[in-house]
């Protein structure tokens, strides 16, 4: 499956628009029979580790976050970030298939959603062809 690359607005009005891999997923958890989802577009990120999403979809799934394993992140900043981790299921938009990943979520993220190397990369591959403004994801067996 085929994405392009969507150009984002910078704080300035004076720089040029950043063009970003943003790919349109549907993110659920199981809670208890019934199974709630979110439609998400999130940034394929190979630098991080793992998939990080803000609070707010975390509630929109039903998570009790504060339930979750609590684990610290750190960015390129120095900064740290205390996030809750589930497991969620990631679907890709136009892919028949869903994964099973460990998720951070945490509050106060600039970010809706960011998926990450642990689970996601391990399970399609990614290419990301900037010059051309596509990213392409394909299932690995």
């Amino acid at each position: 499956m085929k994405f392009r690359y969507i150009k984002i607005p910078t704080r300035d009005p004076r720089r040029k628009w950043i063009s970003r891999p943003i790919i349109p997923v549907i993110l659920s958890a199981q809670k208890g029979v019934v199974a709630r989802s979110v439609n998400v577009d999130a940034l394929l990120d190979s630098g991080a580790d793992k998939c990080l999403f803000n609070a707010e979809i975390g509630e929109a799934l039903g998570l009790e976050l504060e339930k979750g394993e609590r684990e610290t992140f750190s960015g390129i900043e120095g900064g740290r970030l205390f996030v809750f981790i589930h497991e969620v299921y990631i679907q890709v938009a136009g892919i028949d298939r869903t994964i099973k990943v460990e998720a951070g979520f945490v509050r106060g993220l600039n970010i809706s959603a960011i998926v990450g190397q642990d689970g996601f990369f391990d399970s399609f591959r990614v290419s990301f062809e900037k010059d051309r403004n596509i990213i392409e994801i394909k299932c690995v067996s």
